[in-house]
């Protein structure tokens, strides 16, 4: 089989130190040992020299056996395309064999697998593999220097960026190549970017315009959920509006900090401002989104300390829970029996679920139950796991949430999928007989 991306060819091993690295035998001369002997009275031990060294050394050697097993990563994951889009018939059912996007629909699939085994998001699967293209492609002497370990994957991921604004059959890409291959490694992270962003101009002036545009249609908001109750929210949008809104927001809240009760620094204040406008507070749109929160009963009585449960966030405290339950209209408060953790007993023979099956499965899993997809159940579709036509019944031990994308895909790909009915826990099963789980929450 010829694939698009061939693997790297054999190697000599390496030697260390580096042809260019040069190093020399510590003694009295050095001024490092004149300056601890100055200060202390007693020259420092050369063996003591001898030890920083092996550890300096050590150190740079593993980071450039890092750098190079990131390559191999990105390399593999171009190549388990590569085999997708080749032979779908790899992944996909004889159904979904020759429709007008089966090549996308077998690349998902692998995309899946991936996310599955690596414990990754399919985007950034999808990401990495793209990079391998672009580097292979269109950057080969960027992609020698990370396949050798001198190029980190954060200078790579900006040199790809960089380059996807580039025509592919620009003569000023093969210059940029070069330019940035010869910066590599020799600068900081910070300074990388800034000669980055130069080289890119100089090599790319008549794109600025399109490389904007094409920018410009990727922006997005993103949530990452992290530690304590707490989350990010950001927003990638042009810089124009990034400035209009910091602008408005400092506007705002440099005359709410002068206010003789405010005891909020500007900080918290743009980011209580913020939320208030985005949530809609004091709108009739807030009330229009739900959320949902889990407490005990007994938590909410004060008889017990078990914390609450944020849909598709995770752990919040009892005293943020028992607010949002007197005041919110904006947030579903179900209250879950403290023995059972069911708040109904579901049995529905209609094809359709109900409105409560629907609230439950959200509340229980919390994403999709595609192992390694972070979607919230509550915005997925509601999977019959044994199908409906073959007799699977819709009720809460037969349903699955799962988002619109992994819905389809399990239909037109060759996975099974099964749900455990005690647990919970739902099972995918890839075409090469490895199984991925993902148990709810709770």
């Amino acid at each position: 089989m010829e694939l698009l991306f061939d693997p790297p060819a054999p190697k000599a091993a390496a030697t260390w130190p580096p042809s260019w690295a040069t190093i020399d035998e510590p003694d009295a001369s050095w001024p490092l040992l004149e300056a601890l002997h100055d200060a202390s009275g007693t020259a420092a031990p050369l063996g003591e020299f001898a030890a920083l060294e092996d550890a300096l050394d050590a150190a740079e050697t593993a980071a450039f056996a890092a750098n190079r097993a990131m390559a191999a990563h990105l390399a593999a994951i171009r190549r388990a395309f590569d085999c997708a889009r080749q032979h779908p018939a790899l992944y996909l059912n004889r159904s979904a064999l020759g429709a007008r996007d089966e090549q996308e629909l077998a690349v998902r699939a692998v995309a899946a697998e991936l996310s599955m085994r690596l414990k990754l998001p399919s985007g950034t699967v999808r990401t990495r593999a793209f990079e391998a293209e672009v580097l292979h492609d269109r950057l080969p002497l960027v992609w020698h220097r990370f396949e050798s370990g001198v190029a980190a994957y954060p200078e790579v991921r900006a040199a790809v960026d960089a380059a996807v604004g580039f025509d592919p059959d620009d003569p000023g890409l093969a210059r940029f190549d070069e330019a940035v291959a010869d910066l590599i490694g020799s600068v900081t992270p910070a300074r990388f970017r800034q000669r980055l962003r130069a080289l890119r101009a100089r090599y790319d002036r008549a794109l600025l315009e399109a490389r904007h545009t094409r920018a410009y249609a990727d922006r997005r908001v993103q949530v990452e959920h992290v530690d304590d109750g707490m989350s990010w929210v950001s927003l990638f949008v042009s810089s124009v509006d990034a400035a209009r809104i910091r602008a408005r927001l400092d506007a705002t809240c440099h005359a709410q900090a002068g206010a003789p009760d405010e005891r909020r620094s500007l900080d918290q204040l743009r980011a209580d401002t913020a939320v208030a406008w985005l949530a809609g507070d004091g709108t009739p749109t807030a009330a229009s989104v739900e959320v949902i929160v889990t407490v005990p009963v007994l938590a909410l009585a004060g008889a017990d300390d078990e914390p609450a449960q944020l849909d598709g966030a995770g752990p919040i405290d009892l005293a943020t829970a028992r607010q949002l339950f007197a005041d919110a209209p904006s947030f579903l408060r179900l209250a879950v029996d403290p023995v059972t953790s069911a708040p109904l007993a579901l049995d529905r023979t209609r094809y359709r679920p109900s409105a409560a099956q629907r609230t439950w499965l959200a509340l229980r899993h919390g994403t999709c139950t595609r192992p390694g997809c972070d979607r919230l159940a509550v915005s997925s579709d509601l999977d019959h796991v044994r199908d409906w036509f073959t007799g699977g019944p819709t009720d809460v031990a037969n349903l699955a949430p799962t988002c619109r994308s992994d819905h389809r895909l399990k239909h037109a790909a060759r996975f099974t999928v099964t749900k455990s009915k005690l647990e919970g826990t739902v099972t995918w099963r890839s075409p090469t007989g490895r199984a991925y789980t993902d148990p709810p929450p709770f």
